[in-house]
């Protein structure tokens, strides 16, 4: 299992890779979509790869509910176990 900055980390990594920013640019309030610049492709690739980096299992249906790198993690961390 992943440690909760493990995560953070990992979950920083993925969200820089889809856009346009560093991991160190990437803060908790930043917004997926307004923010950041994710659309629904990109939003469909981060879940594949929380999927195979943290194997974590989030729906989609939750994934359309978060709209922040800082809701991104703590969805993580509880499905992990870790919140």
């Amino acid at each position: 299992m992943q440690e909760p900055q493990s995560v953070q980390k990992v979950i920083l990594e993925i969200v820089a890779e889809l856009s346009t920013s560093r991991p160190q640019q990437i803060k908790d309030t930043d917004r997926l979509r307004e923010d950041l610049g994710l659309d629904s492709v990109s939003s469909m690739e981060m879940l594949s790869m929380l999927a195979e980096r943290l194997d974590l299992d989030v729906s989609l249906e939750e994934a359309m509910q978060v709209n922040t790198v800082g809701e991104v993690i703590a969805l993580s961390e509880r499905r992990l176990g870790k919140a």
